[in-house]
Order: C-alpha cells, then sequence, then structure tokens
C-alpha cells in the first residue's frame, strides 16, 4: 500500500535549514522536509518548508521507507541532488537516491492524485461512526469546501481562496474544469465531491456547480469575492473537476 508521511519533526543534523544555498537548483534540503510522499516503490515526493516540491527517483525498490521509523534525508552537506551517496535511511532500510526532479504544484498534485485511484481496494468496509470527521486527502491536491472564501473565474481558470489554516497554509487553489461552464453571470459557486466527503480532488464524480441567485453577490465590482453556497434562483451549470493544486505564493 502507497503511504503518505506528514513530517511534524525532521533533521538530518541538529543544525538550522535557513539561509542555506543549494549546490545545484533542482536540489532539496534534506533538513528542511515538511512532507513527503511515497507514490510507489521507487518513488518519492517531497516538499520543503519553502514550498519547494522534487519528485525523488530510488535506486531500487524501497517499498513503504516512510513508514519504517522516522526516515532521514541524507546527502552532501544536508541536500539531496541525486549524488553518489544520497539515500533516504530508516532503522531497518537504507534506499539510495537516482535521481531528484523538480516539479510544479500541478504536476505534483496530479501524481499524488493519481498514486492514491490506483491503490488496491480493500475487503468491505463498516464504518460505525455517525458522521466523518476531518481532512479526507491531502491539501496539496485537495480542497475541502466549507473552507473556501471566495472564487474567481478568469482567462486562466477558476481560481479559488480558501482559510490557509486548515490547508497547510496553502490560501489559493486552481481548479480545472473540463468543457464549457457558463459562469460568466454567474455568482454563487458550489463545489461537490463525487464520494459525498466534502472534499474535491478531481476524482470521478467531483463537480462544480455554478448558478445565478436573485441578488448580486459583488456590488464593489471586483469580480473576485462571490458568494460560496447554494442558491434556489437562476440556472444552473455544472462541470466536472479534473485537477486541483494550490497557487504559488
Amino acid at each position: 500500500m502507497r503511504r503518505t508521511w506528514m513530517l511534524g519533526l525532521l533533521a538530518v543534523l541538529a543544525l538550522p535549514a535557513t539561509g542555506r544555498e543549494p549546490p545545484a537548483a533542482h536540489c532539496i534540503d534534506g533538513r528542511a522536509i515538511a512532507e513527503a510522499h511515497q507514490v510507489d516503490a521507487h518513488t518519492l515526493l517531497l516538499r520543503d518548508a519553502a514550498g519547494n516540491r522534487r519528485k525523488v527517483m530510488l535506486a531500487g525498490p524501497c517499498p513503504d521507507v516512510l513508514d519504517d521509523g522516522a526516515p532521514a534525508f541524507v546527502g552532501w552537506g544536508g541536500w539531496l541532488c541525486g549524488a553518489d551517496g544520497d539515500a533516504v535511511r530508516s532503522p531497518t532500510l537504507e534506499c539510495p537516491v537516482a535521481a531528484v526532479t523538480p516539479v510544479d504544484a500541478r504536476d505534483y498534485a496530479a501524481l499524488l492524485r493519481d498514486s492514491r485511484e490506483t491503490m488496491g481496494t480493500l475487503d468491505r468496509v463498516v464504518v460505525q461512526a455517525r458522521r466523518a470527521r476531518g481532512f479526507r486527502g491531502t491539501p496539496d491536491y485537495c480542497v475541502a469546501s466549507r473552507w473556501l472564501r471566495s472564487w474567481h473565474d478568469g482567462p486562466d481558470g477558476l481560481e479559488v481562496e480558501v482559510s490557509p489554516r486548515q490547508a497547510a497554509g496553502h490560501r489559493r487553489y486552481r481548479i480545472e474544469l473540463q468543457g464549457v461552464c457558463d459562469s460568466d453571470r454567474a455568482d454563487t459557486l458550489r463545489l461537490v465531491s463525487g464520494t459525498g466527503t466534502g472534499v474535491v480532488c478531481g476524482h470521478a464524480g467531483d463537480h462544480a456547480v455554478f448558478s445565478r441567485s436573485s441578488q448580486a453577490a459583488d456590488p464593489t465590482g471586483a469580480g473576485f469575492m462571490r458568494a460560496l453556497g447554494d442558491t434556489t434562483a437562476g440556472a444552473r451549470s455544472r462541470c466536472q473537476v479534473s485537477r486541483v493544486y494550490p497557487l504559488e505564493p
């Protein structure tokens, strides 16, 4: 099973990671990793405290390395660059690093989403809790609709603003839609999860509903602050969500 590890505390060496210059542009500071995901036995995704994202290819299969105790990212001077000696180490495993490649937020989100869509299914699970609690899915490729603050559909696509406290520090997201959406005169956006979790990630059934209420929600004409939620008046346009990813600050 593919795993995700959210790092609360990680240090290759007990030295500060601020103000350090990488030996090459593609390197990532192993002392400042904020989040790590294992996509498959050969591939890791890393994001550091500054928001830099990297795909790390391992030299050989190393499944579940992020689950084997507290892993350390080891390289010369603390940098992971894909050089000889770079490795991901755990109490029982050592996985040499073959390559480190920069990846933007859009592709990073797609890799995470696609890796989870190919996970094997479990046997029948019976849920006895009365209601689901907490965020389902990583904020690197999902948006919880209950945390939306505003939205704007412009030439570059649909952009939403969220509460950064609830979204791992991300404030704005791009949501890519399939087809032509009639959003020009809409003042209300509702994001609908295909699985009913309230979290939209670009999975099958996730969609956006644009509608027009009887009263304009943006009297200032700013164009960004619009209503979020449902409405009982006006026509509606529904579009499938294909991708979700945070926008760089």
